[in-house]
């Protein structure tokens, strides 16, 4: 406690200090590991199984970390520790994220082609065709064009013209718009001869004296006050419609002059055949090749998909053939789980399957199951949480793969009778020789009542490494948990 980041492992009775915790992970897993051939080097993964976290609430079996941790359960150490293939699996799962990336990459892409679904895909070959051939045209207009000894000279000005052409309409545009939204605009609207007078009365048989302004003076009021509204309006529309006209003027100018440089140099009529000058051409052409490289992207795209779908469904099947090849593994594990609940419950009604589930949207295909009567409630589930660890640490098919530990922290929240069961089944494995390690957290107060009766045939005091209470509290001194916010 006094080096907590540095921890000393004793190992055959000799004491080895470590700088770091990752250190003496490493060690660890070394000493775990050393000649295993499976490819499954996880210390972390295998101890985080062996030592479930209590946050867990030891809900499902394969679900060791806490409920709030939205991440898949990784069913690496159980397959390690049922000596089933670790690198196929972990091969296996990483297909399937590929193919959740190309997945995602490919509709990308034919959003982009179809410009949000507004196209149908399968028309796209036939436009990239009509573009194709269009765009071959433009090229070799183009290039005969640029033979001519006088387009160099004017290559610049026609350029310069269209630059400016293409703001100008971009304003005038604007400007258009502008003109479109005073036009569409409701009438002021103007108050009434009969209502003005109406109110006016009222007003003034209700203040008297203090209204002294005439009907006459409020009526020539509302028309300054009308008229002022209307030349709002009408000033600014009279600006933006001088400005159409500059813009009309403008543009006409600039047009003519782009007409006349074309017809000196022009012979063929290329230009004219355009009809959309230079820039636009050269933007026909870059717009075709863009499309024609993304639509052969997404062919690969696509192809790679197929090809990576095609791995995943030989992945598959070399998974079911392995379980088939295995079913003496998924048997013995199977007989223990009945034999164990057999001996807690009294009945043998409980089962362990391995199956795989083959639809392509699912990204776990390999389902361990482990089944017992009436499960589902807070403390069934515990319950089969501890025969699950408990047949993975005893079973003949995982026993030589299995470090013969075994850690629960505060597991026996199920109700009396399940747990003196399960702690006369740890002391009748204790009895018949199993060499193995069981740490549990345990409140004493629950169990008084049974040790007293004698119902109890695991000696717990005997084997009480560690106890505390308020007076000796953990630690050596009394302490809140901190709980992390939540995002």
């Amino acid at each position: 406690l006094q080096h907590p980041e540095q921890p000393t492992i004793i190992r055959n009775g000799q004491s080895v200090t470590f700088a770091t915790l990752a250190e003496a992970t490493r060690f660890l897993g070394d000493l775990l590991f050393v000649g295993e051939k499976s490819g499954f080097s996880s210390f972390r993964s295998l101890i985080s199984l062996l030592m479930r976290d209590e946050e867990s609430e030891f809900s499902d079996i394969l679900r060791t970390m806490p409920v709030k941790k939205n991440a898949p359960p990784d069913r690496l150490p159980h397959l390690y520790l049922l000596g089933l293939d670790v690198v196929h699996y972990r091969g296996l799962l990483q297909t399937i994220k590929e193919i959740d990336r190309q997945t995602k990459l490919v509709s990308k892409i034919k959003s982009d082609l179809t410009r949000g679904n507004e196209i149908n895909l399968k028309d796209i070959p036939a436009e990239l065709n009509a573009e194709k051939t269009q765009v071959a045209r433009i090229e070799a207009g183009l290039a005969d064009l640029r033979a001519e000894p006088a387009f160099t000279e004017v290559e610049k000005d026609l350029n310069e013209i269209e630059a400016k052409l293409g703001a100008l309409r971009a304003t005038r545009k604007g400007v258009n718009f502008k003109i479109d939204q005073i036009r569409a605009l409701p009438q002021p609207e103007a108050i009434d001869e009969v209502d003005l007078e109406i109110v006016f009365e009222r007003a003034r048989a209700g203040l008297g004296k203090l209204v002294q302004k005439s009907l006459e003076q409020a009526r020539a009021f509302k028309e300054e006050i009308e008229s002022f509204q209307r030349s709002l309006l009408n000033d600014e529309l009279t600006i933006l419609e001088r400005q159409q006209r500059e813009l009309n003027l403008k543009i006409r100018s600039l047009s003519q002059q782009h007409s006349e440089i074309v017809s000196r140099i022009d012979r063929k009529g290329t230009l004219r055949e355009l009809s959309s000058g230079l820039k636009m051409a050269v933007h026909q052409q870059q717009n075709y090749h863009r499309r024609a490289a993304l639509f052969q992207e997404y062919k690969d795209a696509d192809q790679q998909k197929e090809d990576l779908q095609g791995e995943r469904r030989q992945a598959i099947d070399h998974l079911r053939k392995e379980l088939s090849e295995n079913a003496a593994v998924e048997e013995t594990m199977n007989n223990q789980v009945a034999a164990i609940h057999d001996r807690i419950m009294g009945n043998s009604d409980a089962s362990f399957t391995l199956t795989v589930n083959t639809k392509t949207t699912v990204k776990q295909p390999l389902n361990l199951d482990l089944r017992i009567l009436d499960d589902g409630s807070h403390s069934i589930d515990r319950t089969k949480v501890f025969i699950y660890d408990c047949a993975l640490m005893f079973a003949e098919c995982t026993q030589g793969r299995h470090p013969g530990f075994l850690l629960h922290d505060n597991i026996f929240d199920v109700d009396q009778d399940t747990l003196v069961q399960c702690l006369n089944y740890l002391q009748e494995q204790d009895d018949s020789g199993e060499d193995f390690q069981y740490i549990l957290t345990l409140n004493r107060e629950k169990i008084e009542v049974e040790e007293r009766a004698k119902l109890i045939q695991l000696d717990v005091q005997d084997h009480c490494r560690a106890s505390f209470t308020k007076a000796n509290p953990f630690l050596g001194f009394r302490y809140q948990e901190t709980r992390k916010a939540s995002h």
